[in-house]
């Protein structure tokens, strides 16, 4: 890095944020023959996309050929529109239009290759939905100048050097030995996986593409010409003010606004969540665009979880309560959730589970579902992790258990009478192999994260003592709401007309897919097709 290089304020296009929606804009736009800069605000590259598992889902991409599997835009257009109510329909068709072409382009710029996964859709029984192929993930790649990626990137809960395809082959989710000397080796090569992949993949094309990488530099103000173009940016670099000129174009990618509790509080369905991301999604990118005259959309949706909060913490300077995403105890056989009444309230293992915390009980005005907790009994402490505490260790801290569920319900403050009647009713039906109140299992989504070498992959009594009681707490991965956008990401006024110089893509704008998760891996594909349409546009403006 020169020194000319150091005090560079004149740009073409100036991107705000470095997850996959920034970084896939950058790339596109460098690409495109822009001069082109990134603004990262924290210290660390890839925000929520780096701690991730990476899946971008793209419908019709050219890689589901290589399992025999075929797509169409009007089954991709049906699934995406009958599940999103109210959304545009024309948003709907021009993020299937983009994203097999952003795929298609970041593998020809960058080093990422991406492989099909068996990843069954969301809602995989439905028109127009696919049993695999529609998502993809990138194939281990080296870090290169971004060694060790530490230092770059924000860190999953785990070592990202496996696959999610071979995270699922060797069944680590439900008690499969971790292949010791493949992470040894792949360490030992600096390669990496899953979002990390992802995000250091699209670095080094970004890197490759002459675009100017910057941590450290959060964005203050939007800079507008008399007739409201928006020109540039008021930035900081090293703690001083800074203002950077955009001759065709500013692409917010900021993420959301989880990590702001006032904006959480007023904002948002969800009842005291939990963010699950790093914390640097805090509204900057809305407050932006609103300052801009942005018209903004479905800011109180989110891109819900149930969590299970510990004592980690992320490695920022606030050491910030890291929540981790529940899987095991959702989805496989031996567990149950139940609310405060002692009754279940939705099939447990289904992705958008998590909307159930949003009910509200018209009797109270108060949420009718939490507090709420996974029920469970030695053989799933026999068998499976509990709240990342292997089999054979002991419960982790804020574990309730107890010899007898009516012990359990004193403990927790479960209504014990109606825990054991439902207790008993689901026994009943877990032998049977069949779940008559919620439907557990009877999806491919769900039988995709159970225990296939279990009886039933998600059905097995709770009847064994000692039993456990696990809180759990309403998260997201980020914020659904946020400026309106055109299918080429530009930011819209309130009249509908683009904002000139405008433009958004990822968590930091209106998704066009609400208010449920349709596929895993949907965030990331909206976020690299929208990223890649307002990267391309903005440097052609």
């Amino acid at each position: 890095m020169t020194a000319a290089d150091q005090e560079s304020t004149d740009y073409d296009v100036i991107v705000v944020g470095s997850g996959a929606a920034g970084l896939t804009a950058a790339l596109a736009a460098a690409r495109s023959g822009a001069t082109v800069t990134v603004l990262e605000a924290s210290g660390r590259f890839g925000g929520t996309t780096s701690v991730s598992g990476g899946q971008v889902w793209i419908p019709g991409n050219d890689h589901m050929a290589e399992i025999g599997e075929q797509d169409s835009t009007a089954d991709a257009r049906a699934y995406c529109a009958d599940h999103s109510p109210g959304r545009d329909p024309a948003l709907i068709d021009a993020f299937i239009d983009a994203a097999p072409v952003a795929v298609r382009e970041i593998e020809r710029h960058s080093p990422i290759r991406f492989t099909p996964m068996d990843t069954p859709d969301s809602l995989a029984e439905h028109p127009g939905a696919r049993l695999r192929g529609r998502n993809l993930e990138p194939a281990p790649l080296e870090t290169g100048p971004f060694t060790p990626w530490e230092e770059w990137t924000w860190s999953p809960p785990y070592p990202a050097v496996l696959t999610n395809a071979e995270v699922a082959g060797l069944k680590l989710i439900s008690g499969g030995a971790p292949p010791m000397d493949l992470i040894g080796q792949r360490m030992r090569d600096s390669l990496v996986t899953l979002g990390v992949g992802l995000v250091v993949g699209l670095l080094r094309g970004c890197r490759d593409a002459g675009v100017r990488l910057e941590r450290g530099c959060p964005v203050r103000e939007l800079v507008r010409s008399g007739t409201g173009v928006v020109t540039g940016v008021v930035t900081e670099r090293e703690g001083r003010p800074l203002t950077m000129s955009a001759r065709h174009g500013v692409v917010l990618a900021t993420g959301g606004f989880e990590h702001d509790e006032a904006m959480r509080r007023m904002l948002l369905d969800l009842p005291d969540p939990v963010p699950a991301s790093p914390p640097v999604s805090k509204g900057d990118g809305l407050r932006l665009a609103a300052s801009a005259g942005a018209m903004l959309g479905h800011l109180s949706e989110s891109w819900c979880w149930p969590v299970i909060v510990g004592k980690a913490t992320w490695d920022d300077e606030q050491a910030t309560p890291r929540a981790d995403l529940m899987i095991a105890e959702r989805a496989l056989p031996h567990t149950i959730w139940v609310n405060a009444a002692g009754r279940r309230f939705v099939n447990e293992a289904a992705h958008n589970c998590a909307l159930a915390f949003t009910e509200t009980d018209p009797a109270t005005g108060r949420p009718r579902n939490l507090p709420a907790y996974v029920i469970g009994d030695a053989r799933y402490r026999e068998r499976y992790a509990l709240a990342g505490a292997p089999p054979g260790e002991p419960a982790p801290e804020g574990v309730v258990t107890a010899d007898s569920l009516g012990e359990l319900a004193v403990g927790t403050g479960i209504d014990a009478e109606a825990l054991q009647a439902t207790v008993r009713a689901f026994n009943t039906d877990a032998a049977s192999g069949v779940d008559t109140a919620f439907g557990r299992g009877e999806g491919a989504y769900d039988r995709g994260i159970g225990d296939g070498d279990a009886a039933h992959p998600n059905l097995g009594t709770v009847e064994r003592p000692p039993f456990f009681a696990l809180p759990v707490r309403t998260g997201m991965v980020g914020t659904k709401g946020g400026p309106c956008t055109d299918g080429d990401g530009r930011v819209l006024d309130w009249s509908g007309v683009p904002i000139a110089g405008l433009f958004a893509a990822g968590n930091a704008a209106d998704s066009v897919i609400g208010p449920g998760i349709l596929s895993s891996g949907m965030t990331l594909g909206l976020a690299v097709a929208f990223g890649w349409r307002a990267g391309t546009v903005a440097a052609g403006r």
